[in-house]
């Protein structure tokens, strides 16, 4: 485990989440949580990232009480008021959720535009892109078992009251299959022997 976190460290990340229970794991296996890796808790939590000139806001969903039951509604009225709390501050608001597709959706319905982007994972199926009934957000839902990586490109910011994400338009996505066509690296490779 310390092998593999030096990978996700050298990846460079500029933010991460890991639930309860994968932090908990790590740390039982003696390996340093992630470097900008956030531990979901009982409550949202929010990050303010700048890159490339534009300034990100980060809302990381609580982790779900038990993931074989809907996610409580108080849960997601807190992850609306945590991203309007947000708004000033940052071009972008970028959900980040592990709650599965079904939970992700109810937040959707239930706080249209809450976030202009929800980055979800968890049960479920993956998706490189869906769009809200309004198009104020844009849903991208990582693949399981690791195998994909999902590209998203933001083409044009969210922040005009008309704006409506348009595929091709104002943003363009990319599922990345991890086959044989990339290669191994052997500086990570050498990180997970260890």
């Amino acid at each position: 485990m310390p092998g593999l976190v030096k990978a996700f460290d050298a990846m460079g990340y500029d933010a991460g989440a890991l639930n309860p229970e994968e932090a908990a794991f790590l740390q039982k296996a003696g390996a340093p949580l992630p470097a900008r890796f956030t531990v979901l808790g009982d409550a949202p939590q929010t990050q303010v990232i700048r890159k490339a000139g534009t300034t990100f806001g980060l809302v990381f969903f609580p982790a779900s009480p038990d993931i074989r039951k809907p996610v409580p509604a108080a849960y997601g009225g807190a992850v609306a008021r945590a991203a309007h709390d947000l708004r000033g501050q940052a071009a972008v608001i970028i959900g980040i959720s592990g709650w599965g597709m079904t939970d992700e959706q109810a937040f959707l319905d239930g706080h249209p535009g809450a976030v202009d982007v929800l980055l979800g994972s968890g049960p479920n199926a993956g998706t490189t892109s869906r769009l809200s009934p309004d198009a104020k957000t844009l849903l991208s839902r990582s693949y399981i078992k690791g195998k994909t990586v999902n590209r998203l490109d933001i083409l044009s910011l969210p922040g005009a009251p008309d704006f409506a994400w348009k595929p091709g338009q104002t943003f363009k996505t990319d599922v990345v299959t991890l086959d044989d066509r990339y290669p191994a690296d052997p500086a990570v490779e050498q990180m997970l022997q260890k």
